[in-house]
């Protein structure tokens, strides 16, 4: 991070924190729109990566107004993302697929408590972002589909999904911990336990075992 750039307020960090998160789901989705087989999937995951991009847009203003710098408070987070996504390097379309949807659900799990004190209208902008769940909703029913009838590709993104919850816990706490954001440590360990159970759920849904 830049000497230059100050402490921010625990509630520009956060929703900096937040917007960085929407700028690489933007980068994914839109990767793997190009690299969809099918039409279908192209436009869908066109549109989804066009709302994180939107979201980002609405937390870059919103940050503005707050008399912070959305790029410059998002760097004091980039090597932590940029270290995870150099551990968990896809291998095909439904790895990258499977990622988005393992690592969103455990950071919005984060996020929600990360924005829990913030002041209005940081918190309902934070919120209704976390709310729309159309991009989780679309990889859960796309790998649902895709498991039910190819077993080996069940297997391996059962292993693959084991690689990702540990990754990305590992960099999520090494997120939410960091003294820029302010938060609880004892907080943020606490609930490890329970973000890792949301995992399982969301991996039986998927007919995984996480």
């Amino acid at each position: 991070m830049p000497d230059s750039v100050p402490l921010a307020g625990n509630d520009a960090a956060t929703l900096a924190l937040l917007a960085f998160g929407e700028l690489t789901g933007f980068e994914r989705m839109a990767t793997n729109a190009t690299t969809a087989a099918d039409l279908d999937d192209k436009v869908i995951l066109a549109r989804l990566s066009s709302q994180s991009f939107a979201n980002f847009e609405q937390l870059s203003q919103h940050i503005d107004q707050m008399g912070q710098d959305v790029i410059e408070l998002c760097q004091h987070f980039e090597p932590t993302f940029s270290t995870l996504a150099e551990r968990t390097r896809p291998r095909d379309w439904y790895e990258s697929l499977m990622k988005g949807f393992v690592f969103d659900g455990i950071m919005n799990d984060f996020y929600r408590t990360a924005v829990d004190e913030l002041a209005e209208p940081g918190y309902s902008l934070a919120i209704a972002i976390l709310d729309d769940t159309r991009a989780s909703e679309y990889a859960r029913n796309r790998l649902t589909s895709e498991v039910a009838v190819d077993t080996q590709l069940a297997s391996r993104l059962a292993l693959w999904g084991r690689k990702l919850v540990a990754e990305t816990l590992g960099r999520a706490r090494s997120l939410l911990t960091d003294p820029f954001l302010g938060l609880d440590e004892d907080l943020v360990v606490e609930l490890i336990p329970a973000v890792t159970s949301n995992h399982s759920k969301r991996m039986s849904a998927l007919g995984l075992v996480a």
